[in-house]
């Protein structure tokens, strides 16, 4: 059903969406409530529409940075194919190879069949961005939802306060401060949207997060909990994740190497074909967790 609309219809929805919220519940309501556009009422909203310019820049680059592309040029190096010297009936695995798009694929690209190529690091294809999430803009992509999570909590906040503004105004029998209809309707058209946004984006962000922790795409996640219930039944012998060099160096890894600087838009580290590994695990190996096998 998704499949059939176009990406851009979602894009222009997601901007409308942002705009009504951010610019409709302050014409309407805030800086009425506020006494109009005083100094007081810009330094109020100020903070709400730095906020909301973040999602819109975070938004334009999730949305129009290339997820990354594997170079035309690029080989897997010839050291790496050897044959297991821990069990050799293993054999040479290989290096995994596209059959879609005739190239090989580095540590932890996929096939995107939206697309219709082969992405680095590829997370997940997202109608919303209408683009893949992958290595060149996944950063872009976690600022954009964290900063749509900060603006629509300052937006229920205000609405709130605004709601309780309105209930002392009335318990004290001040009805000529009573809201028109208009703002009312604004008010919970705005309380709406924002808690429905705030609500589903908070759990996207929440599971994101969890995945940065981790350094794992959705893609890897999904391959794990394969993995695990393959090992339980002793299907497979255990396997190590190798990408989990621990939860600091893990965000690092996405959002830069400066906890300051983790929110403020910027390239991602690295170039999205190789990545460090856990020192326990030999440097030339990398597991395939869809298969639970060796891959090189």
């Amino acid at each position: 059903m998704l499949e059939a609309i176009p990406g851009r219809v979602f894009v222009v929805g997601v901007c409308l969406l942002i705009t009504t919220i951010a610019y409709s519940s302050q014409f309407f309501v805030f800086a009425p409530a506020l006494g109009g556009w005083s100094l007081a009422t810009v330094k109020v909203l100020t903070p709400l529409n730095l906020l909301v310019l973040m999602v819109y820049y975070n938004y334009y680059l999730a949305v129009t940075t290339d997820p990354g592309r594997i170079p035309a040029d690029w080989e897997p190096p010839s050291s790496l194919l050897i044959t297991t010297k821990t069990n050799p009936s293993e054999g040479i695995t290989g290096p995994r190879f596209c059959k879609s798009c005739n190239i090989h694929k580095p540590p932890r690209a996929h096939h995107c069949r939206y697309c219709r190529r082969c992405v680095l690091k590829m997370d997940h294809h997202c109608p919303w961005i209408n683009n893949c999430v992958g290595y060149a803009n996944y950063g872009h992509f976690m600022r954009f939802v964290f900063y749509v999570n900060f603006a629509c909590f300052y937006v229920v906040v205000l609405l709130i306060w605004r709601v309780r503004s309105i209930m002392d105004a009335i318990r004290h029998f001040q009805f000529d401060a009573e809201p028109s209809t208009l703002e009312v309707a604004f008010m919970v058209v705005n309380f709406v949207l924002a808690f429905v946004v705030l609500f589903c984006v908070g759990i996207l962000s929440m599971y994101h997060l969890y995945c940065m922790a981790r350094n794992q795409s959705t893609i890897e996640s999904w391959e794990r909990s394969k993995v695990e219930k393959l090992i339980r039944r002793g299907k497979i012998p255990p396997v190590e994740y190798p990408f989990d060099i621990s939860i600091y160096k893990n965000l690092c890894a996405v959002l830069g190497n400066n906890p300051m600087l983790w929110l403020w838009p910027r390239p991602m580290p690295g170039d999205g074909l190789s990545f460090p590994i856990r020192p326990c695990v030999g440097k030339d190996v990398v597991w395939s967790y869809a298969s639970g096998k060796r891959e090189f």
